[in-house]
């Protein structure tokens, strides 16, 4: 009878060390992935705001130089050609 509460209690400690292992386990590697996947989230989050930023700033200059282009008498197929505004933007500019 002993030797069976014995064996009772030492499967149960086996058992209970093999739950908190496996807890553990699974908490770190939870915590390790959402900071991995932070940081590259927070870096393609960059990555993507830069591009946009960009093609932002480069259609603004484009807009910029066809607005001079047309002041001096360019004609806007010129203009659309050498700058790769589409015409509704170039209309908007003469508007």
């Amino acid at each position: 009878q002993r030797e069976y509460e014995a064996s009772k209690m030492a499967y149960r400690d086996i058992k209970n060390s093999i739950d908190t292992a496996k807890r553990e386990g699974k908490e770190e590697g939870l915590a390790e992935g959402m900071e991995k996947g932070l940081a590259e989230g927070m870096e393609k989050g960059l990555a993507e705001g830069m591009k946009k930023g960009m093609e932002k700033g480069m259609n603004k200059r484009s807009l910029e130089i066809a607005r001079k282009m047309l002041a001096n008498g360019m004609d806007a197929a010129t203009v659309m050609e050498i700058t790769g505004l589409p015409e509704s933007q170039l209309q908007q500019l003469k508007g």
